[in-house]
C-alpha cells in the first residue's frame, strides 16, 4: 500500500513538471497586420471631433435631424470661424458648437452666441 502511494505521488509530480514546457502555447504572436491595426486604432481616438477633453456649446437637441441640420447651417452662416457637429445621443440628435478646452473660453464664445441663440448652453460630454 504504502509504494502505491509512493508512485502515485511520484506519478503525479512527473504530470505537473511537464505542464511547464506549456508556457511558450500561452504567448501571443504579434504580426505586421496586428501593428497596422493598432495604430490605425489609435489614430481613429486622436484624430475624433468631440472629446471629454473640450467644453462645447449646445446650440439645439431634439428629435429632428432636419431641424438639428437647420440650426448647423444657420450657424455656419453667422460663425464661419467655428467648428459645428451633429451628435447623436438616443434618442435625440445635438448641435454641438466649439471645442474649448477651458471652461473660461466656452463662457466667453457664449456670450457671443446667445444673441443669436438665447437657449445655447456649454457642455463638457464624457464619451
Amino acid at each position: 500500500m504504502k509504494q502505491l502511494f509512493v508512485l502515485t505521488f511520484l506519478f503525479s509530480a512527473w504530470l505537473v513538471s511537464g505542464q511547464e514546457d506549456n508556457k511558450a502555447s500561452n504567448r501571443f504572436i504579434v504580426t505586421k497586420k496586428v501593428d497596422t491595426l493598432l495604430a490605425k486604432r489609435a489614430d481613429c481616438f486622436l484624430n475624433t471631433k468631440t472629446s471629454f477633453k473640450y467644453y462645447h456649446i449646445q446650440l439645439y437637441n431634439g428629435q429632428s435631424i432636419n431641424k438639428a441640420r437647420s440650426v448647423k447651417a444657420d450657424f455656419q452662416s453667422n460663425f464661419p470661424n467655428e467648428s459645428v457637429v451633429i451628435e447623436w445621443e438616443s434618442p435625440e440628435f445635438k448641435v454641438w458648437a466649439g471645442e474649448y478646452e477651458t471652461k473660461l473660453a466656452a463662457d466667453q464664445a457664449l456670450l457671443k452666441m446667445r444673441k443669436a441663440y438665447p437657449n445655447a448652453f456649454i457642455v463638457n460630454p464624457k464619451k
